[in-house]
């Protein structure tokens, strides 16, 4: 399949952006700086008013990205991790059974998990682990690759099996696939309480964003924000000796009218400076 000088460029910018900075799977601890947990405590805090607990159950939230090699992994876990921190009992879900890194952060294998249960060959009590550093934060991994995954994600057992998770945690935190490469999320988005929209700072274009929104709101999903990650502040307006990491906003304020580039310059369209390069 051909690709258009748009989805070439594309590409071209990514390739030299992740040859920069290599993929960082890691989960909170006492070594990360400040800055880098303060901003997923905010995270939490945003999302605690956004979707708040009931009497009737836990709260379910999705995060998705437009496409891979945003960290939407690396986010979803910790933001888990950092409502377990809080007292709060979480799961964490590995959707992405296509192609699930959820095991990686707790060094487990990736079956059996959510796949094999929802397909009638393993029980919750398999599937459900808690995690060694954590006993307020528990996950499922991704399973056994299925052949079918969309279908198993929008199946009546996912239903139920999100709304027996909400009765046993506060929060069900569910990791799915980049929303424009397959269309998993959008059978998950849907029966969850909303949807957080992670993108890649300088790397992610704002019609990706915008089309990813409208996909989740056309599905009926609750777009809570998005989650700026990699983000970097000017040198100039650094906070406590590190540059700041992850941002998160509402939905409405998430973005501008531009195309992301390379510099603050406002001037220059991404696609007419990566052509003359």
């Amino acid at each position: 399949m051909k690709l258009s000088l748009f989805e070439k460029l594309r590409q071209r910018r990514r390739d030299k952006q992740n040859k920069k900075s290599q993929r960082k799977d890691y989960l909170l601890n006492e070594k990360t700086p400040f800055n880098i947990t303060e901003a997923f405590r905010k995270l939490k805090a945003s999302l605690s008013v956004s979707v708040p607990k009931t009497r009737e159950g836990g709260v379910a939230v999705t995060v998705t990205s437009s496409y891979p090699e945003d960290g939407k992994t690396t986010v979803t876990a910790n933001l888990a991790l950092m409502f377990a921190m809080s007292n709060a009992k979480v799961v964490l879900v590995d959707a992405d059974i296509r192609k699930g890194r959820v095991a990686k952060f707790f060094k487990k294998k990736s079956s059996p998990g959510l796949s094999d249960y929802l397909s009638g060959h393993a029980s919750l009590e398999e599937i459900l682990h808690t995690a060694k550093n954590d006993e307020n934060l528990s996950f499922i991994t991704c399973g056994t690759r299925s052949p079918k995954p969309y279908e198993l994600l929008e199946s009546e057992e996912m239903t139920k099996l999100i709304e027996t998770l909400k009765q046993k945690f506060d929060y069900v935190v569910l990791d799915t696939p980049p929303i424009l490469l397959v269309s998993d999320a959008l059978a998950v988005a849907p029966k969850t309480d909303g949807t957080v929209l992670v993108c890649r700072h300088l790397l992610s274009y704002v019609s990706d964003i915008q089309k990813s929104v409208d996909t989740l709101q056309f599905a009926k999903a609750n777009v809570l924000g998005l989650v700026v990650n990699d983000y970097h502040e000017q040198s100039g307006k650094k906070y406590g000796g590190y540059s700041s990491y992850y941002r998160y906003s509402q939905y409405a304020y998430g973005y501008g009218d531009d195309e992301p580039d390379g510099e603050e310059n406002g001037g220059e369209n991404a696609q007419e400076r990566e052509a003359s390069e």
